[in-house]
């Protein structure tokens, strides 16, 4: 994996900490969906709260390209970048409170 791909998995694994320690109750999971061994890797962000489907995140790993998103009632923006997405998310659940 290329350091620009290790640097962007662990920038979205910290910005899904701080959304799950911002909601209780709130989880994730990173699927890897899709990789032809070179430098095309698409995974998938589950987002759950209380055990329930809130949000799925498709993004390309390698340059952080968003290719589908949805969350909650959050407006859907694309083209976008996985980081530009998750603070959007981190923005949108700072409002509710």
């Amino acid at each position: 994996m290329t350091e620009i791909a290790e640097e962007t998995r662990n920038m979205v694994r910290g910005l899904l900490t701080k959304l799950s320690d911002m909601r209780t109750g709130l989880a994730w999971k990173i699927n890897n969906t899709y990789s032809n061994g070179i430098d095309n890797t698409v995974l998938e962000i589950l987002i759950f709260e209380n055990d329930r489907q809130t949000g799925r995140i498709a993004f390309q790993l390698e340059d952080g390209h968003v290719i589908n998103y949805r969350y909650k009632e959050l407006e859907k923006q694309l083209p976008s970048q996985i980081m530009d997405v998750l603070l959007d998310i981190i923005s949108f659940e700072m409002a509710v409170d």
